[in-house]
């Protein structure tokens, strides 16, 4: 059940420990994607920007059509309109005209001279920030005896949620202050 989880949090810290031990020991910044592909260098030699290249747009066949519609799903359900792929688009107007928004916002965004790595950290900080909230309201909700009844979550559960939000409001915080001063 949580084996594509367990792979996918598997690569993300071989990532990380790859960009660590690399780009971060020497203390560089990446400001491009073949600086990232760097990182990979001594691990697959030459072939690091090829095997960079595949994994990035691997990633990106997968992850755009899934941030796109999950972001017009949320912003058409907040709206109050019907939303998914199991309805028409005449059903659903409102979902399909803000994925189609935001997909070709993102083609608008690539065309011009932007900095790919600094819109993905912009992206993180707007994301992390903008979970703080949500966090908050379903740790309060879920916690709820009148709402949740049996279901409502314990202690533990309460707590390691609570501590989650936690986290999530201080690194919200940490890259609102980075993005302002440039300082980490």
């Amino acid at each position: 059940m949580f084996i594509g989880m367990f792979f996918s949090v598997l690569v993300m810290f071989a990532i990380i420990a790859a960009t660590a031990t690399t780009l971060g020991k020497n203390g560089t910044d990446i400001k491009t994607a073949a600086h990232a592909a760097k990182a990979l260098e001594p691990i697959a030699g030459p072939a690091a920007k090829f095997l960079f290249a595949a994994g990035f747009v691997g990633s990106g066949i997968l992850a755009v059509p899934v941030l796109a519609a999950s972001g017009s799903a949320g912003l058409a359900g907040l709206l109050g309109k019907n939303w998914g792929f199991d309805r028409r688009p005449s059903k659903a107007r409102t979902f399909y005209v803000l994925l189609g928004m935001g997909t070709l916002g993102g083609v608008i965004i690539s065309l011009f001279d932007s900095d790919p790595i600094g819109l993905l950290v912009l992206s993180a900080i707007i994301n992390g920030i903008a979970a703080a909230p949500f966090l908050i309201v379903t740790m309060l909700i879920a916690r709820d005896k009148d709402l949740m009844g049996e279901y409502r979550n314990g202690k533990l559960a309460a707590t390691f949620g609570w501590d989650t939000t936690a986290i999530m409001v201080v690194a919200g915080a940490v890259g609102i202050w980075t993005a302002v001063t440039g300082k980490a």
